[in-house]
């Protein structure tokens, strides 16, 4: 005949509700309630417990549950739909995955990326760089701050300069830029080099030395980074140009990276003009063979003489496969006739542009190396 009391089997059966319904591959259930079944009777007889010795002993039963479930989740004996679920919780996701660049979550998902731990702390501010990936086109870095509840301002509203070293030297790249993480404690600091405007590429490995000044700490956060150059899958240099009128535009080289589809141009105005509006802003956008346009992420523009030749390295998203053609379609950006600077906007909010069709190049793709 069971000694239990009722409030002990209704706490019990509760127990054992909660253990059941926990969606792991492995049985807790038995194990846990052999546990305490077997332990009820050492130390001490039933008949001196209290209720609230009662309550304890169930209470610890429940930690251990708990325990026992952490250790699940580290040696991931978990259910496919679970990995799925938890993978899916921004807390445990890449900066990468969710920070809405196709490539750099390609990158996440493909196992391109090099993760990290690297955490530095000033005056209870903590950040911490999580991941890098080098692709021979950019630098990407996903820098994110440990949460404080009292945190108004973004992450990237805090960082008031970022510097550079390689190999302890200083960077020479285009630029540096930061862009949105996957939240408003994280961002993502890209920087390319100058290997298409005249200067050296980026070695092949290299340590970087990321400094961070953060507003309201006077310490800047220094942490060193290990970078390696993933495989790039297909560089073209086609050597194909198109005039029309004073415009002189050249394809230098064309770029395919699983995470990055990179196009660097030349425009020479052959009458020796100055680059004034329109063609100080003209861009180019690049379709597949199917019609696709890809989506441009980043983009640098360099004068070479200060004056009519002009050198644009632009990023793109990749294409999920190699196209057997891309075609690129250079425009100019339509702006108010009344204002300088300012767009012509279309119905969606976006700068309205206009095509050169006499510009035009479809390139056939060699997806051999």
């Amino acid at each position: 005949m069971s000694t239990r009391s009722k409030q002990e089997d209704k706490e019990l059966n509760q127990l054992e509700r909660l253990i059941r319904e926990t969606p792991m591959e492995i049985d807790l259930v038995n194990r846990t309630m052999n546990k305490y079944e077997s332990s009820r009777y050492t130390k001490q007889s039933e008949s001196s417990r209290t209720p609230k010795k009662i309550r304890q002993r169930v209470m610890m039963i429940v930690a251990s549950a708990a325990i026992i479930f952490s250790l699940v989740f580290v040696t991931s004996l978990i259910s496919p739909t679970m990995a799925a679920t938890i993978k899916q919780v921004p807390v445990l996701s890449s900066i990468f995955k969710l920070a809405g660049d196709l490539g750099l979550q390609i990158a996440d998902e493909k196992g391109l990326s090099t993760k990290l731990n690297t955490i530095v702390t000033h005056d209870d501010f903590t950040l911490n760089v999580s991941e890098v990936v080098y692709d021979g086109a950019r630098v990407s870095i996903g820098i994110e701050r440990l949460h404080k509840e009292d945190e108004k301002e973004t992450l990237m509203e805090r960082i008031n300069n970022i510097e550079l070293l390689i190999n302890d030297a200083p960077v020479k790249s285009i630029g540096i830029v930061m862009k949105p993480g996957k939240d408003n404690d994280s961002a993502i600091i890209e920087l390319s080099d100058l290997r298409n405007q005249g200067g050296s590429p980026f070695p092949e490995q290299f340590d970087l030395t990321v400094s961070a000044t953060i507003a309201g700490i006077q310490d800047p956060f220094k942490i060193d980074i290990p970078v390696n150059k993933i495989e790039n899958y297909l560089t073209l240099q086609p050597n194909v140009s198109r005039e029309y009128k004073n415009i002189h535009f050249s394809v230098e080289k064309v770029e395919f990276t699983p995470i990055t589809t990179g196009l660097t141009t030349r425009v020479v105005l052959t009458d020796n003009s100055i680059f004034t509006l329109p063609l100080l802003t003209m861009g180019v956008d690049i379709f597949d063979d199917q019609g696709h346009k890809l989506k441009l992420i980043g983009g640098d523009g360099w004068n070479a003489t200060n004056g009519n030749i002009h050198i644009s390295d632009r990023r793109f998203q990749p294409f999920e496969s190699i196209p057997k053609t891309i075609t690129l379609k250079p425009y100019i950006h339509l702006f108010d006739e009344k204002e300088m600077w300012v767009y012509q906007m279309n119905e969606n909010g976006d700068p309205k542009i206009q095509y050169i069709p006499e510009l035009e190049v479809t390139l056939p793709i060699n997806s051999q190396k």
